[in-house]
């Protein structure tokens, strides 16, 4: 979910693998700076801003050591599992730290005075306690959304000729219906297409999915953990997104994240449905060619639920404590830091949407980025939810199992029903083996 990777990773990947291969376990022996991992993102970028700042406050020195997001993952499992972690903090998916938790790997947040991190001001705290503790403290949230083009949406020609063909006001759409008619009114291939999408088999085909079959009033599981997308919700939710993809590049179906926000970068796309840090990518100069010219709306539902609250795609990423770090002081001290308000409001303008509502709205963060109380609004209005059910096998279910059911469907392979119903029922072999049903 990061643009600027492109360019970071040519520059920094001869030097990840001879940092790979001679990674030092000083951090976790208590000597030299503190020892912190991350990926290569910008929001990383976002909190590094800040590291003179701590060094002056606070005396702490950083070591950071920054992977490419493709491997981070991996790399940072072994690292832990391997006998002598590198890390005293890492900086990581909220998808991640709970198998390190289970493992015994991370030092609990509740060891330090948890009061001085004020985590009331994050949303969706309920969602990181394992075993009564905290392990995980965010620093980045972001969401679904559609981003459009304002200078269209604008023109008083656009607004016209849409009028006269749909009888009714151009403008963000809040129900599926306005969506389809938009994606259709811009779609003028090959200079324009109505929506950027990601097609290929992937979690972010799943993101799709979700985005309907929630805003249908559907869900991936229900209260007693059986598979619950084979609905007619689920249904209406796979026939919508493959109405929408007639309205996208024709290449879409090959499309990742990276080649959905470049094409959308480029003023390819009147939309594109994706999540809020691309709000980052596209002001940003050196990639962007419609920087000043994008809006922010939520992903759209049925007319009979759009005053109800629904599942909406939620993303955190934050930071972990290694258990073996000699350095566990240093470490919460960073941590409190570069997470709290004061830090979160210097570095949103560099590259961040912030985990704290308090910030969200805060006057210095809104004067340039104005875009973010509409984030703020939409997070209130939903029930922020993972695109993984919080479960061990939740990876699995939407990165690996129900990507293949959409692609079958999208290409004509298998009905919408049979898909999904196989679907389910593999999911709900999956669930009944680890034990959830009794």
């Amino acid at each position: 979910m990061r643009m600027r990777w492109q360019q970071m990773q040519r520059a920094a990947g001869g030097a990840v693998l001879a940092l790979l291969a001679t990674a030092a376990i000083a951090g976790a022996q208590g000597a030299g700076p503190l020892k912190i991992s991350s990926e290569v993102g910008i929001h990383t970028e976002a909190w590094k801003t800040d590291l003179p700042a701590l060094e002056k406050a606070t005396g702490i020195k950083v070591d950071l050591t920054q992977f490419p997001f493709q491997k981070y993952r991996e790399m940072l499992m072994l690292d832990y599992t391997g006998g002598t972690p590198s890390y005293d903090v890492s900086y990581a998916s909220y998808g991640w730290y709970r198998s390190l938790v289970n493992g015994g790997y991370l030092e609990p947040f509740d060891s330090f005075d948890l009061k001085t991190l004020n985590l009331d001001d994050i949303p969706n705290m309920s969602l990181y306690p394992e075993k009564g503790k905290i392990y995980f403290v965010p620093y980045m949230n972001e969401i679904a959304g559609i981003l459009y083009r304002k200078d269209l949406f604008e023109d008083p020609k656009e607004q016209a000729a849409f009028r006269a063909k749909y009888g009714y006001p151009l403008a963000p759409p809040k129900t599926f219906a306005q969506y389809r008619d938009l994606a259709e009114f811009f779609h003028r291939p090959p200079n324009l297409y109505g929506v950027s999408l990601m097609g290929k088999r992937s979690v972010f085909l799943t993101v799709h999915f979700a985005n309907r079959l929630w805003g249908y009033g559907g869900d991936i599981l229900d209260e007693k953990m059986r598979p619950a997308f084979n609905s007619e919700a689920g249904v209406q939710a796979l026939k919508d997104l493959k109405e929408m993809f007639k309205y996208s590049n024709p290449a879409s179906p090959t499309h990742l994240f990276a080649e959905a926000v470049g094409e959308f970068q480029q003023g390819k796309s009147a939309m594109i449905e994706i999540w809020s840090t691309v709000m980052l990518y596209v002001e940003d100069p050196k990639t962007s060619k419609v920087v000043g010219k994008v809006g922010f709306a939520p992903i759209p539902k049925t007319q009979a639920m759009l005053n109800k609250k629904v599942p909406y795609l939620y993303i955190a990423w934050g930071f972990i404590i290694n258990k073996a770090s000699q350095k566990k002081k240093e470490a919460f001290d960073f941590v409190k830091f570069i997470t709290s308000r004061e830090s979160e409001i210097r570095t949103a303008p560099q590259g961040n949407i912030p985990a704290r509502f308090s910030v969200l709205d805060a006057p210095a963060v809104n004067q340039q980025m104005p875009w973010m109380r509409t984030i703020k609004q939409t997070m209130e209005s939903n029930i922020l939810t993972p695109i993984y059910p919080w479960i061990p096998e939740g990876a699995t279910i939407s990165a690996d199992i129900l990507p293949i059911a959409l692609t079958q469907y999208l290409s004509g392979e298998k009905d919408a029903k049979p898909a999904l119903d196989d679907t389910a029922r593999e999911v709900g072999k999956l669930l009944e083996k680890g034990g959830y049903y009794k």
